[in-house]
């Protein structure tokens, strides 16, 4: 059974005024207090049905969610809890509860960074709390990439609300090749994190051309008074369709064939260079040739030559003289220190 954000405030409102044994309540009563709940959470200005909260009471009583509320009506009229300790939010976790909890909470840690999301922080403790009560404290079980000190991080929620809200920024930004910061002007249009590192992806003014800036390449956003320009056409998914990574240049779409010895090649296959990726041969001596149809880039050439002589680029024949270059290069500079 899904349960929606509006679902869930009416379930909380029935249950904060059950808990409230210091008046009776009426359905009416209840009514209106999910009613103005749902107005201050969530701004809608329209009555709730009364079968609507009858459907909540029906289902609050069932195990459908868990709840099993013990909701008894006094005098055919007044709605309350049989158990007076009983709340919805106090009833016990399954293992099962737990292992899911558990797991949100490791994927939930890793937004904190984002300052529209810092709400969230009391809320990831307590749900740590929860499941380390429910369980005794165990060693972790899931860990996900971070980096908590990694520059940038501090203009998320500015870029996101800026997203959100079609707003103009104006960065102070020093790319790794310029000597000092510049200002320019963006109309930005999405976020988007690769690698552990974010970047904000936008235009320039009145111009087409989408581009890409690291977020810890920025020393400050400030909002000049400008006109935001819409790409109506701009797919985010679309637009990285074709690409690993967050360069997206002016090159097509090549046909990249790679070998890959038997080492590397369960990762290559289980864990595939770009959705293209397809199994063209697999050899006696356990490696595998694969294909991949991208726009190469300077994304592109790292995840290659990360896995050193363990691949090859077969072709493009303009791929493979320039991955040759970059090898020879790297290995120049090793016999240097011989």
């Amino acid at each position: 059974m899904a349960l929606n954000r509006l679902a869930l405030i009416r379930y909380q409102t029935i249950d904060k005024c059950l808990r409230n044994r210091a008046r009776r309540w009426t359905l009416e009563d209840l009514i209106d207090a999910c009613s103005d709940a749902l107005y201050e959470y969530e701004g809608i200005d329209r009555p709730v049905s009364r079968r609507t909260v009858q459907y909540d009471i029906q289902v609050m009583r069932s195990d459908k969610l868990g709840y099993e509320a013990p909701i008894i009506v006094v005098d055919r009229k007044y709605y309350t809890y049989k158990d007076p300790d009983y709340g919805i939010l106090q009833g016990s976790l399954s293992e099962a509860d737990l292992d899911h909890l558990g797991e949100a909470v490791a994927v939930l840690k890793q937004f904190q960074g984002f300052g529209h999301l810092q709400e969230l922080g009391g809320l990831v403790q307590k749900l740590e709390d929860k499941v380390q009560t429910g369980r005794g404290k165990e060693r972790t079980a899931i860990l996900l990439e971070s980096n908590e000190r990694l520059r940038g991080l501090e203009y998320l929620e500015e870029l996101f609300q800026a997203v959100r809200q079609e707003k103009v920024v104006r960065l102070a930004y020093q790319s790794f090749r310029a000597q000092a910061p510049s200002l320019v002007d963006i109309n930005p249009l999405l976020l988007r994190e690769f690698n552990n590192r974010w970047f904000l992806i936008g235009t320039k003014e009145r111009e087409q051309h989408v581009m890409s800036f690291a977020l810890d390449r920025i020393q400050s956003i400030t909002y000049p008074d400008l006109p935001f320009y819409p790409q109506p056409g701009f797919d985010p998914e679309e637009y990285y369709r074709d690409v690993v990574g967050v360069t997206v240049n002016n090159r097509r779409i090549s046909k990249i064939r790679l070998s890959i010895d038997k080492r590397n090649a369960p990762y290559v296959i289980t864990k595939p260079f770009h959705a293209s990726q397809q199994t063209l041969e697999s050899l006696e001596d356990g490696s595998v040739v694969v294909e991949i149809q991208v726009i190469p880039n300077f994304e592109l050439e790292r995840l290659l030559l990360g896995f050193g002589p363990g691949l090859e680029v077969l072709s493009p024949p303009r791929l493979r003289k320039r991955m040759a270059q970059l090898l020879s290069s790297a290995s120049a500079r090793y016999a240097e220190g011989d």
